[in-house]
């Protein structure tokens, strides 16, 4: 157990700028940053889509280890400025005082490297994880070269670890040209931007250099499926009409190794959300995001949130002075100092402000499913498919397919049908080893729409210790003690000496230990 003031944890660039302002003003600071990660963190997909064709480099600690800290230099001015960090270390758990946690006299996060884990009190929390690729499906997905743009961009610019030479970029918004633009910078060829609007969604400037740079732009265009067979080899379009239906004679196949999901991303609010921190679907801030005030704190006053984890807008993706300032803001606000950082104001994500995200990302699963049909997997961990999701098809481990259809969504209740975790439960998707990200959004998407709800209105699914997945070897508490061995039978109900039952406890006890 250790005792901190101050706990960050993220080491981009809203964590970071949060721990120096927080070390400025004379706290002690402690930052947690999860990379660089295990290539066996990497290979479960957490919490990026890396796909599934990851660079053997990775799996050399030493080398690896040099190049994400050297890639980040507020890292580094953090570690100049006298701040504790804690690199290659999740955050899987936070604990605070409450009806479930009565015994708690502090709050409590949980961390863990590769060889332990182990609990920090602390007195205040800055939480800036970031945000996670939102991905769709299509037919060929799972073949290694599909990625996510986080994913992409963490392995060019981060690990510099990046297999593959020639890219096409799914999506125009800001994110989608932000890593296109950072493929060309690190040597890699982009043959396309592929977006299903009639429209570039993203900077009209940033857009023009990828253009200058011979990019070119396939707008009202969808994925029919990846080319491939061991790994990607290339990806085949479609044109869509007005109504996103695709037009079959415009199959156009487009030769890469590499597809990078650039739809956009959402919030990583796992660790706010088991904290007890009040989530809402919020469009403007892409999505379900933690209530915050405008010093980012959340509805447990010793728990901040800022970075993408508050909410990503278009903007974000282009200006992270945004998120540094966020970060700023709210460690003046830990500090008991709000309102020194004014000019945060105007780059708050706000109602003013229309986030494209999940629109777009809407349009692309109705263009998905149009083109690929129902019999594409939606989740790849459990292989569950589209229809079946839709038909709450049992799990295939049950053996069930000569079981009777059920009805479907239409046979729920209301409550069942806008129930993200009713149908986990009944389907297993969203239940595998990558926790959910990989299926997680077109799931609830897919859902509300074939009930004809409003994404506001669905339930999405929970979340629960461990947030990332751990080996158990990792998360085990370590040999008991003498003493835990020696009370073992006693120490959920403990019996007073002299009191009914006494004797009979100790002498299972003795029984044990002769044994």
């Amino acid at each position: 157990m250790a005792s901190e003031q101050l706990v960050v944890v993220g080491g981009g660039v809203a964590g970071c700028s949060a721990a120096l302002e927080a070390a400025r003003l004379g706290l002690k600071v402690t930052l947690i940053d999860e990379h660089p990660q295990s290539l066996q963190a990497m290979s479960l997909d957490s919490p990026y889509f890396y796909g599934a064709r990851l660079a053997a480099i990775l799996d050399d600690a030493s080398v690896i280890s040099e190049r994400v800290l050297g890639a980040n230099d507020l890292l580094l001015e953090c570690l100049d400025a006298g701040v504790e960090i804690l690199t290659g270390a999740c955050c899987w758990g936070n604990f605070v005082p409450g009806p479930n946690n009565v015994h708690l006299k502090n709050p409590q996060l949980g961390v863990a490297d590769g060889e332990r884990s182990w609990l920090i009190d602390y007195d205040r929390l800055i939480l800036a994880p970031g945000s996670r690729d939102l991905v769709l499906s299509f037919p060929g997905w799972h073949l290694p070269g599909v990625l996510g743009a986080n994913g992409a961009s963490a392995l060019l610019a981060r690990y510099l670890a990046f297999s593959g030479s020639r890219m096409v970029v799914l999506g125009s918004g800001n994110i989608g040209l932000r890593t296109a633009r950072l493929a060309i910078e690190k040597g890699v060829q982009v043959a396309a931007v592929v977006e299903v609007a009639s429209e570039i969604r993203g900077d009209p400037a940033l857009a023009a250099e990828l253009s200058r740079a011979g990019v070119p732009f396939l707008l009202s265009h969808t994925v029919e499926q990846v080319v491939g067979e061991q790994e990607v080899r290339g990806i085949r379009v479609l044109q869509v009409d007005s109504s996103l239906q695709p037009v079959l004679s415009s199959a156009q196949e487009i030769a890469c190794d590499t597809v990078c999901m650039a739809v956009g991303v959402v919030p990583n609010i796992e660790l706010a959300s088991v904290s007890g921190c009040r989530v809402a679907f919020d469009t403007t801030r892409g999505g379900w995001v933690p209530e915050v005030d405008e010093d980012f704190r959340t509805s447990i006053p010793s728990i901040y949130v800022v970075g993408d984890a508050a909410g990503t807008s278009e903007k974000m993706h282009v200006d992270p002075q945004i998120a540094a300032e966020q970060g700023k803001h709210a460690a003046n606000a830990v500090a008991g100092r709000p309102g020194l950082s004014n000019e945060v104001k105007e780059n708050r994500i706000g109602p003013s402000e229309e986030n494209a995200t999940l629109p777009a990302a809407r349009a692309w699963l109705t263009a998905l499913v149009a083109a690929g049909g129902m019999e594409v997997v939606v989740c790849q961990c459990e292989e569950v498919t589209r229809r079946e999701l839709l038909d709450v098809s049992p799990p295939k481990y049950l053996g069930a397919g000569n079981m009777r259809s059920c009805g479907g969504l239409k046979a729920l209740s209301l409550d069942g049908q806008s129930s993200q975790d009713l149908i986990k439960r009944l389907t297993r998707a969203g239940m595998g080893h990558c926790q959910g990200k990989r299926c997680r959004d077109q799931t609830i998407m897919l859902l509300a729409e074939a009930t004809g709800t409003d994404l506001s209105r669905m339930v999405p699914g929970s979340y629960r210790v461990p947030v990332r997945p751990l080996p158990l070897t990792v998360m085990w508490a370590g040999e008991e003690t003498e003493e835990t061995r020696r009370t073992w039978p006693i120490w959920l109900h403990p019996v007073e000496e002299g009191a009914p039952g006494y004797a009979s406890a100790r002498a299972a006890e003795s029984d044990r230990a002769k044994r």
